[in-house]
């Protein structure tokens, strides 16, 4: 027997060393040269580090280069060799396509596959979702007799319940009876319990020989998921085994997720023993059901923290609009070294920077992504995160170029740049994105014609906007949703049509929401029809919504027709369900700060100058045609008092900050919680007139480009 090259012993050394990815390359080389590469120790090395090395960010394609060289250079490898090449490519989440080409290399040689290679074979191929791969496997394993192997078999079974398909799972098993072991029956049991079949994996889970604690976990997970926590419950009171982990986190992930926080705290408190999982499930269940401040306390004690539990709280800040809070845990993520975020974590990292508007920000996520050689094509959608990032910010270039660069668009990816479109005043181009997506093969779902119906509305389009409409239903089976009515509402109100407006009010197949009757009393505020709005009044005053936009509107309209008892009432019924107005507020990044304002106040050290700033490009801008818009203002106060309080609007309060810091040229970035006001849009829009700067702000239903004295929505909003 030969003896181990020194080559072969400094590899290993190598393989130790925390600088091995840095030095890999010029030592191939060296090793290549030498010729030292034929040795069995080195080939056995070789394989080592392959394993070592498929999904290692700093260098992606570093590990299908050393497979290649390896079996280029190494044309007499053994079976087992070969195993160990399939089972460390199959492990793998970026290269497990190397696998197949493996095997394919391994058919070619004088070597024949085993029983240990099919296993590692099959694992690849549902890495790679390929229900085709895996089927034309199977023959293989019947060609040369391995199905009697029980390991085999369950593989086998594994893979048909990934894909899905219960049926071909069903056949092997029966087909299989004398070799069945628990672990065959657990398979196929949480096959039929993850495609929905719990009455079937029921049935075959009480005719088991034999039951063990992962028996009982699948069919409680099953029941828990669904909902059916009653039934999950006495399954996991007469477990006759040890209670595993599994089914005590079961039971928390099932009441949380269903927002029993109560009695999921109080699994969570009794269990004997609490692994990562089970805090990260307790931690999950509040954050998804907006208990942010239980989450973060039990976050802050949890004793160990994964990629999950950092994910699972900044996703909960993001969808309880806590978006600075969202910002500011991903900044102490980042200080932790020994946890990298990964696809799920980037995606709601990015929602954060777009409901801020937070440009800088969000390049600098897209920058650590490209970094870090994220893909943006997987299922986690981070190419549409991407594109709805640049899209909320008014970088709609720059979301029309991404999603060009993708390899892979999916649904998601498409109605990010539709919606995107739409919100940016580009409807033409947001509904010739929805005809060419069609012409793609890929079927529209109910969020890509809430994108359309949109731009529909953004530019007046009320015929295409009907015609699109009803096509859901009569073309691709789509039921509407709340959403859909409620753009329709604002497409028909916006236009003048108020009763065909309320006729799809009245004739929806639910109750009209906050939503949709904002969207009527917005036509009607615009439109100055009372006589809609009193018919509306009684919806309004029945809903029990905590939103007061709806009471605000009905008081507008009111006030402004000199109707004051009614407008009133109306703030009366509003202080008495203990619903509080939201105050305008507008934010603003600059270099990389978000800054907020609050109407009518300000504490930063610049409000001086600010307000100073806003009285003298008043008074200048009078002399070029603007003219306060004071008829907004439904207050008893002289019209003197009126302009000043709309001086002090939270938009231009932040307006005035970002020309009075930002530099020359640069385009300014504002987002505003509610609709922008008639006055301040007029104030914008002059100021742009004679700025070099760029403004864009984006209120609460659009985007408002302003530049050169115009704004991208026509005055049409």
């Amino acid at each position: 027997m030969r003896a181990s090259p020194p080559v072969s012993r400094r590899l290993e050394t190598l393989l130790r060393s925390p600088l091995a990815f840095r030095h890999l390359r010029p030592f191939l080389a060296r090793l290549v040269i030498a010729g030292d590469v034929r040795h069995p120790a080195t080939l056995r090395r070789l394989s080592d580090l392959i394993a070592l090395f498929p999904d290692h960010r700093s260098s992606p394609l570093l590990s299908r280069a050393l497979s290649r060289l390896y079996f280029h250079l190494a044309p007499s490898c053994t079976t087992f060799l070969y195993n160990l090449i399939i089972r460390a490519f199959s492990r793998s989440r970026r290269h497990p396509c190397e696998s197949l080409f493996a095997f394919v290399s391994l058919l070619r040689s004088a070597s024949p596959p085993d029983h240990f290679t099919f296993p590692s074979l099959v694992k690849a191929a549902c890495s790679l979702r390929s229900p085709t791969g895996g089927i034309q496997i199977h023959p293989q394993v019947l060609r040369r007799g391995f199905e009697s192997y029980i390991y085999v078999l369950n593989t086998l079974l594994s893979m048909y319940s990934a894909f899905g398909d219960m049926v071909s799972a069903r056949k092997l098993f029966d087909l299989s009876s004398e070799l069945l072991d628990v672990v065959s029956w657990n398979t196929v049991v949480d096959g039929y319990v993850k495609v929905g079949a719990l009455e079937v994996a029921r049935r075959l889970f009480e005719e088991m020989p034999v039951r063990n604690e992962v028996s009982w976990s699948a069919i409680i997970n099953g029941y828990a998921g669904k909902g059916e926590l009653d039934v999950a419950r006495s399954l996991f009171d007469r477990m006759p085994v040890q209670r595993n982990a599994v089914t005590w986190n079961s039971m928390v992930s099932g009441f949380a997720r269903h927002g029993l926080l109560p009695v999921a705290r109080k699994f969570f408190d009794e269990m004997p023993m609490r692994n990562i999982v089970s805090w990260n499930s307790m931690v999950s269940g509040y954050a998804l059901n907006g208990e942010m401040d239980a989450a973060r306390k039990l976050f802050d004690q949890m004793p160990e923290r994964d990629v999950v539990s950092w994910s699972c709280m900044i996703s909960g800040y993001a969808q309880s609009n806590q978006f600075l809070a969202a910002l500011q845990l991903f900044k102490e993520m980042q200080k932790v070294r020994m946890i990298k975020p990964n696809e799920v974590t980037m995606v709601s990292v990015l929602s954060a920077c777009a409901h801020l508007a937070a440009l800088e920000q969000g390049k600098w996520v897209h920058a650590y992504i490209d970094k870090n050689h994220m893909t943006l094509d997987d299922d986690q959608n981070l190419g549409a995160a991407l594109i709805d990032m640049y899209a909320k910010c008014g970088s709609i270039d720059i979301a029309l170029k991404l999603f060009q660069s993708l390899d892979r668009k999916n649904v998601s990816s498409w109605n990010a740049l539709i919606t995107g479109l739409a919100i940016n005043g580009a409807a033409s181009e947001s509904l010739e994105a929805f005809e060419q997506m069609q012409k793609c093969g890929l079927k529209p779902d109910d969020i890509t014609f809430v994108g359309v119906l949109m731009a529909c509305v953004h530019r007046g389009l009320v015929h295409e906007g009907q015609q699109y409409f009803e096509s859901m239903t009569k073309v691709h089976g789509i039921q509407p949703q709340m959403k859909h009515y409620g753009c329709m509402v604002d497409l028909l109100g916006r236009a003048g049509s108020l009763e065909e407006a309320e006729g799809i009010v009245r004739s929806m197949p639910m109750k009209p929401d906050i939503m949709v009757l904002g969207a009527l009393l917005g036509a009607c505020r615009i439109h100055k029809d009372v006589a809609v709005t009193d018919r509306v009044k009684k919806d309004v005053l029945r809903l029990k919504a905590q939103q007061s936009g709806c009471h605000v509107l009905l008081s507008n309209i009111f006030a402004a027709a000199g109707r004051w008892a009614d407008a009133s009432e109306v703030r009366s019924s509003l202080k008495q369900t203990g619903i509080r107005k939201d105050p305008g507020s507008s934010s603003v990044e600059l270099d990389g700060i978000v800054y907020e304002f609050v109407a009518g106040s300000c504490s930063l050290p610049e409000a001086s100058a600010m307000y100073a700033w806003l009285d003298k490009m008043g008074s200048d801008l009078r002399h070029q045609g603007y003219s306060p818009v004071t008829q907004d203002v439904l207050l008893d106060l002289s019209e003197e008092d009126k302009e000043t309080w709309l001086s002090r609007h939270s938009e231009k309060l932040a307006l005035a900050f970002a020309l009075l810091r930002s530099a020359p040229h640069s385009t300014i970035r504002i987002v505003k919680n509610l609709r922008i006001c008639g006055d301040c849009h007029s104030f914008v829009k002059h100021v742009s007139k004679f700025s070099s700067q760029e403004v864009i702000i984006r209120d609460r239903i659009r985007f408002h480009h302003f530049k050169d004295g115009t704004c991208s929505c026509n005055d049409y909003w």
